[in-house]
């Protein structure tokens, strides 16, 4: 990891593939939208790519933002970023995998988004381990500029190498002092930093919280699931019991006087046929059933299932804890899959229901979506293309009422279904078009390109309204709308954490 001197760009270009880029116009106003990275009142949309190539450096990593506007978004009006781009700290390197995940919040509390990227596989000069780094890179009036390096905390350490720093990352006001800050899963640990005051690097975490050799965490969510004006974090991961691996861990940790206090979930699998064997491959939070708690939306993909390819030969199902004054599923929970009334199709070995998730308000009813993707999907007798689900909140919570389904062979859905394309490997919700219901966005990593490859990926963005998700409007996009022309990278994989 090699530290530059930088000065603060302007507007962040696409120094891997020399691309013209189309700068925003600045904004008239700031305004507090989610996603909003140039102020302008629309959210823009980050589509990642950890395995891009920078200037013929392979799996170095990139993050292409595409800016919202009343037409949505589209390639024309983007900008790529890299660790070799103007103002961004360290230099692109072979296995960074930078944007191998992120997270947006306004940290600076300056009425702009800031964008966070992890990559995991930062290393030292000095040392052949990916301690792994992350990125902040700060809004403004011209959109993302400028950026500061926050490394691993056990980087330096001669004792404890913890790796994959940045590996998951969000952002939420954890202490409850109105300003939001982020929160770090490495390999084994969970960091939670301070604010940031003054755009600078903090010195080091405000708490941390170690995993034991028995737990693997794998994602992390936040919300404030208590009502108490502040959020919490949940880690969810493989526990290994009794010497195997068939315990799930779900801690949900607040911010402490002292400490991050922890409280532990129940499996959603527990008493059933194959008891804690339902990992947990997503997770998203959000405010379903419109009672101010937000709640809990997690992806199950059955452990006990065969792997032989991409995705397990499960059918996947959805678990939803409920918020209250007395925690997480303290009242209430529900779990749905393509057997649930109403939620089109059926389950099927393979579709891994879930395995992407995103939460949100499709509709503009002021209740919370669910969107699953379901990237295992056989459509017409074709393979692994993939699909994704909209479950409807309601005042009694999510249920498979007016659920739809979209795929590459829907009406108006640009592209063509093929096997082992993944549609729905991915997704994020954002309001890309600023009419108060959330679009959709859908990543495809197996969507082949160019000639000879199979995972060159791309990206779908579908409309948000009062009836739900619709084709009007859709748009499609993959590498080539943006100059690049490296295969087999998985373009625009990564939709967040």
């Amino acid at each position: 990891m090699r530290v530059r001197t930088l000065a603060i760009a302007a507007a962040v270009a696409a120094a891997s593939a020399g691309l013209s880029v189309t700068l925003v116009p600045t904004a008239s106003a700031v305004t507090t939208t989610a996603d909003d990275f140039n102020g302008d009142g629309v959210a823009d949309l980050v589509v990642a790519t950890p395995g891009a190539t920078v200037n013929g450096i392979t799996d170095a990593g990139s993050v292409t933002v595409l800016h919202g506007s009343a037409g949505g978004v589209s390639p024309t009006r983007s900008a790529t970023i890299t660790q070799n781009s103007s103002g961004v700290p360290s230099t692109a390197e072979y296995g960074d995998r930078f944007g191998s995940t992120y997270a947006t919040g306004d940290l600076d509390a300056d009425g702009y988004t800031d964008l966070l990227v992890g990559a995991p596989g930062e290393r030292l000069d000095s040392s052949s381990a990916n301690f792994g780094s992350l990125t902040v890179l700060w809004g403004g009036a011209n959109g993302l500029v400028n950026g500061t390096e926050i490394g691993s905390p056990l980087a330096g350490s001669e004792w404890e190498a913890e790796k994959d720093f940045a590996k998951k990352v969000v952002v939420a006001d954890l202490d409850g002092d109105g300003t939001v800050q982020p929160a770090v899963l490495s390999r084994n640990k969970l960091w939670v930093y301070d604010d940031l005051a003054g755009r600078t690097a903090p010195t080091g975490p405000k708490y941390s919280n170690y995993f034991n050799a028995y737990i693997e965490p794998q994602t992390l969510t936040a919300g404030d699931f208590t009502g108490a004006g502040r959020a919490q974090l949940v880690v969810t991961g493989t526990q290994s019991c009794d010497g195997t691996a068939d315990c799930r861990h779900t801690g949900v940790y607040t911010w402490g006087a002292e400490r991050l206090d922890p409280v532990f979930l129940a499996d959603p699998s527990a008493g059933a046929s194959g008891e804690n064997e339902a990992p947990t491959v997503a997770a998203a939070a959000g405010d379903i059933d419109h009672d101010g708690y937000t709640d809990l939306v997690t992806g199950h993909i059955p452990y006990s299932a065969t792997t032989t390819g991409e995705y397990s030969d499960a059918a996947g199902f959805l678990h939803v804890r409920y918020g209250s004054a007395e925690g997480l599923g303290a009242h209430r929970t529900a779990t749905l899959d393509q057997d649930t009334s109403g939620v089109p199709g059926v389950n099927e070995s393979g579709d891994n229901f879930g395995a992407s998730l995103a939460v949100g308000d499709v509709t503009g009813d002021g209740y919370a979506d669910v969107v699953a993707g379901v990237p295992g999907e056989a459509v017409s007798g074709v393979t692994q293309t993939g699909s994704v689900a909209l479950l409807k909140g309601t005042a009694t919570g999510l249920t498979g009422t007016g659920a739809q389904t979209w795929h590459q062979a829907t009406s108006g859905v640009p592209g063509t279904a093929e096997t082992y394309d993944w549609f729905g490997s991915a997704v994020r919700i954002a309001d890309v078009d600023g009419n108060g219901a959330a679009d959709v966005a859908i990543a495809g990593k197996g969507e082949d390109v160019f000639s000879g490859s199979t995972r060159d990926g791309g990206d779908w963005v579908l409309r948000g309204s009062a009836t739900g998700l619709t084709a009007s409007g859709a748009i499609s996009f993959s590498e080539k709308a943006f100059g690049f022309t490296y295969p087999n990278a998985e373009f625009g994989s990564v939709l967040g954490g």
